[in-house]
């Protein structure tokens, strides 16, 4: 072990390195005593140890904390919204003040300020942005997009993408999800992409993206890359002519990553890389803070220049990266109270008057962003750590042994408990004014999502992530959804759907039933028949072996259109069965209903699959009855597992 060395504040305040001013690239030298290979070994080596220590019993948690006392602004969203009233902060805050406050990344005298942040939820830097400008800009008139991984997108697995929806659910119509409903910028086209900005460029980009690399720390370079260039990409296509450009990076060590930021940076007339205060030393983000975009056509650059000064910058950035990973090291079970306290005093000092933190504290106006208290039911079944835990399941043995646990504690007992399984719902007009708003106003306020048609669902609001991912590993083909199969979708109504009689008490079989197109048929059907006082009782039952659950938003918007339809509902009994009683009056049913229903024929059949059309809200007022349907049809398939050898293995 190293012996004990005192932490360098300047390790941690001046993280800063100028490639281009002026349109030039700076004059530097390569750095002759220093090679790359050299510091990429000496962080490599230094992680070794590391890696070491993490194996002693207990290693992990005590290093996690030791490396927590020694970034002192790990403290500092609290602090921000203790001391400074600051609402919703995280490092990713305080991270973008620091860069907000230290470069002029949009014209001060301009009163209009237009963003659009990539790779953004759960939305942070917008957050920040508002905050800034409130305190120091508050005349300006600011318009924001963003961009993310959808966490409600059924396609991509939870371990892939940030769940937090705060601000994506407070303000739909500002989100991109791209054409697939993904949210995956790797994904976009340069038609997308333009289409973004058909009511005007940009003045500032961010792009905030990363990868869960904790397995291969080795290969975060080569395993990100694919992002960096889509989100470069994607931010030439949305800025306006001397816009600016903030893009989280990491090392250089690659040349087809030195060749991008060459390119990058050639667009814009003033190039730093910066790594804020609040970063973690021992870490390889830092931020390329790009300003004055001067258009289509990058300016001229001296390659061989060009290359040196990207080197000499990553051998500048790696250097101080291997000192905080030896402080840290040699600090570890070292390191006095006092010390730390007067270090802690140090850096807290530093930060706060950077970011000018007294003026923080009594902004000029008030937030631009909607404060109202939004329900998201879905966010108490993430947990925190909750991609961590989902990693460790990778395999058939590992998601046995998970399910076991989850079978133990049976997670969602308490929710079955407080639930009665008959519902009886009424509607107030305001809750269903949707079925008035025109085509373009149900796509941006993501009440109708339209995507590119799955392969299969990867995640679910309405079951436990660790579930879900157990089952995809133990049992793929035991995960049906409801309404939803991924192996054919017709546009047409099959003979099954138009085959049935609208009449008295209805069964339907979802089994034959899986697609838009023969629900979308269904939904029109059961109208007339209740408006016409022929229905009186519906039931959704399963004629197969296996156990469907409501997964996709698509089965869920199914159940909330029949509860417009009908008073009661009977759902998560051990039947499996979901009941529909008390058929609504004509005259309580809107008669927007039928044009709604319509509307969302045309959608489906032109511009892709319709995979949700009701807004979030009533998602989330049904979520605990959805919940509990699902851990019904949970319970039910566990006990079928259980035969299986390998449980009792």
């Amino acid at each position: 072990m190293a012996r004990y060395c005192a932490l360098d504040p300047s390790v941690t305040v001046e993280r800063e390195f100028c490639i281009r001013r002026n349109g030039s690239w700076m004059e530097c030298p390569l750095i002759e005593s220093t090679s790359l290979e050299a510091v990429r070994d000496e962080i490599i080596k230094a992680k070794r140890q590391i890696s070491e220590i993490c194996r002693e019993d207990d290693g992990l948690r005590k290093w996690r904390l030791h490396t927590k006392n020694t970034h002192p602004l790990s403290t500092a969203p609290k602090l921000l919204r203790d001391k400074y009233n600051c609402q919703g902060t995280s490092q990713a805050y305080c991270k973008f003040l620091e860069i907000l406050r230290r470069y002029p990344l949009f014209r001060s005298s301009e009163m209009r300020l237009r963003s659009f942040h990539l790779c953004e939820a759960p939305g942070h830097f917008i957050s920040s942005l508002d905050r800034f400008l409130c305190t120091f800009y508050p005349k300006v008139d600011w318009d924001w997009e963003a961009n993310s991984f959808n966490p409600h997108h059924e396609g991509t697995s939870a371990c892939d993408m940030l769940l937090e929806d705060d601000l994506i659910v407070r303000h739909p119509d500002h989100w991109h999800f791209g054409q697939d409903g993904s949210g995956d910028v790797r994904k976009w086209d340069s038609g997308y992409v333009s289409s973004l900005t058909r009511s005007g460029r940009y003045d500032l980009v961010t792009a905030d993206g990363s990868l869960y690399t904790q397995d291969n720390p080795e290969e975060q370079e080569s395993m990100t890359l694919p992002l960096l260039q889509a989100e470069l990409t994607a931010a030439i296509g949305l800025l306006a002519h001397f816009g600016s450009l903030v893009v989280k990076i990491y090392t250089m060590y690659s040349q087809d990553t030195r060749l991008l930021i060459q390119k990058t940076a050639s667009f814009f007339n003033d190039v730093y890389v910066f790594k804020p205060m609040s970063s973690k030393g021992g870490n390889s983000e830092r931020y390329l803070v790009c300003l004055r975009f001067s258009g289509a056509a990058p300016l001229k650059s001296d390659g061989r220049n060009t290359e040196n000064t990207l080197i000499n910058c990553e051998i500048f950035f790696s250097k101080l990266q291997c000192s905080s990973i030896e402080a840290n090291l040699a600090t570890y079970c070292a390191i006095s109270k006092e010390e730390l306290n007067i270090y802690h005093d140090r850096i807290l000092s530093e930060f706060q008057k950077r970011i000018l933190a007294k003026y923080i504290a009594h902004p000029s106006r008030e937030s631009r962003l909607n404060q109202e208290k939004v329900d998201r039911p879905w966010i108490d079944m993430f947990g925190k750590n909750y991609v961590e835990i989902l990693k460790h399941v990778s395999d058939e043995r590992s998601a046995l042994e998970q399910l076991r646990i989850f079978d133990q504690e049976d997670v969602m007992r308490e929710e079955e408990e407080e639930l009665t399984n008959i519902i009886e719902i009424e509607f107030s007009a305001e809750e269903l004014d949707f079925f008035e708003w025109d085509e373009r106003r149900l796509i941006k306020e993501k009440v109708v999502v339209v995507s590119s048609p799955l392969n299969g669902i990867l995640h679910s609001l309405f079951t436990p992530p660790i579930l879900f991912r157990c089952l995809h590993y133990w049992k793929p083909n035991a995960v049906i959804d409801l309404c939803a199969s991924f192996t054919s979708q017709s546009r047409e109504p099959n003979h099954y759907a138009g085959s049935l009689v609208m009449h008295g008490d209805l069964l339907l079989d979802a089994s034959k039933l899986r697609c838009f197109a023969n629900w979308s048929f269904l939904l029109k059907s059961v109208l007339a028949g209740v408006r016409n006082e022929e229905i009186k009782r519906l039931e959704i039952s399963w004629s197969e072996l296996s156990v469907p659950f409501i997964l996709s938003r698509l089965s869920a918007s199914v159940i909330c259109l029949l509860c417009v339809m009908f008073f009661q509902i009977h759902i998560g009994d051990k039947s499996g069965s979901i009941v529909f009683e008390k058929p609504n009056y004509s005259e309580d049913i809107p008669d927007s209903l039928e044009s709604y229903l319509s509307l969302l024929d045309n959608l489906n059949s032109s511009t892709g699959e319709i995979c949700c059309f009701v807004p979030l809200s009533m998602l989330a007022m049904f979520h605990p009855s959805f919940f509990n349907f699902n851990r019904q049809q949970w319970r039910k398939l566990l006990d079928s597992l259980k035969l299986d050898k390998r449980w009792t293995a």
